[in-house]
């Protein structure tokens, strides 16, 4: 099977932008070198509501830099056991792929939504509808699809759906701060995974809480995270998922001190 990651279209380091303080964070991209992975599109709705949709979507658009969006995962879950709610799950995801193609994003992150604590018949259910899913938005699309640990509390999740995908175009994002906080270890993760991974999100937290702290300001042992990101011997995207704009120059700069992930 193809290397996903060989085929994608990326800047090597990217960040989320906030559209109120847009210009900081294009000046940022600009003297970094960054790309955007577009967030503030996952959930169009509210945007609507207070009418700043399409004033953000021209900006990601013309940026030049939207080489990434993470789709919509807020209440989703695309392989649900109620057909309504899997339907309505369905249209809200192949809404994040339209507008991934509308700004010239190549790369779409989705949650994996898996519930973490059933196995047996639920995830085997669960695997087949999401590959189905996921293998129908790569081909309508002809996107780069990348499901992210969220709420995983182990590999085997992801890991069961991607043996039985198919597609070239659909890997893994593994999220390393939500592996601090899992049941397993990074090397666990890794291991399982490595073929797979195509692309990183990195933030820190104290191994309880999804926090989105600046590097080296929770638990996670970043020098582990890039000797085994190393050991996968291919560059891939990854996205500082930090929060504010303090956060990703501190977490840019312990990147570029210890000479992490390719800084």
């Amino acid at each position: 099977m193809t290397d996903p990651v060989s085929l994608t279209n990326c800047c090597h380091l990217q960040i989320q932008p906030v559209r109120t303080s847009r210009e900081k964070w294009g000046q940022l991209a600009e003297s970094e070198g960054l790309g955007y992975e577009v967030l503030e599109l996952s959930a169009p709705p509210a945007l609507n509501e207070s009418g700043l949709f399409q004033n953000c979507l021209d900006w990601y658009k013309d940026s030049g830099r939207a080489f990434s969006l993470h789709g919509c995962f807020i209440d989703v879950n695309p392989a649900s056991g109620d057909s309504r709610y899997r339907e309505l799950s369905q249209e809200k995801c192949r809404e994040s792929c339209r507008l991934a193609k509308e700004i010239g994003a190549r790369n779409v992150v989705f949650h994996s939504s898996c519930f973490p604590f059933l196995r047996g018949p639920y995830l085997e259910g669960w695997a087949a509808l999401s590959a189905e899913f996921y293998e129908e938005l790569a081909r309508d699309y002809d996107l780069l699809i990348y499901i992210e640990n969220s709420s995983d509390i182990d590999p085997d999740p992801i890991l069961s759906l991607m043996e039985i995908i198919r597609d070239d175009r659909i890997g893994v994002c593994l999220d390393i701060g939500h592996v601090n906080y899992s049941k397993a270890s990074l090397t666990e993760w890794f291991d399982a995974l490595g073929d797979r991974i195509g692309y990183l999100h990195l933030s820190d937290n104290k191994g309880v809480y999804d926090d989105h702290l600046a590097l080296g300001d929770g638990t996670v042992d970043w020098f582990e995270a890039d000797r085994l990101y190393r050991s996968l011997s291919r560059e891939m995207p990854m996205t500082l998922e930090v929060g504010h704009l303090d956060n990703v120059r501190r977490s840019i700069e312990f990147l570029k001190e210890n000479r992490l992930f390719g800084m």
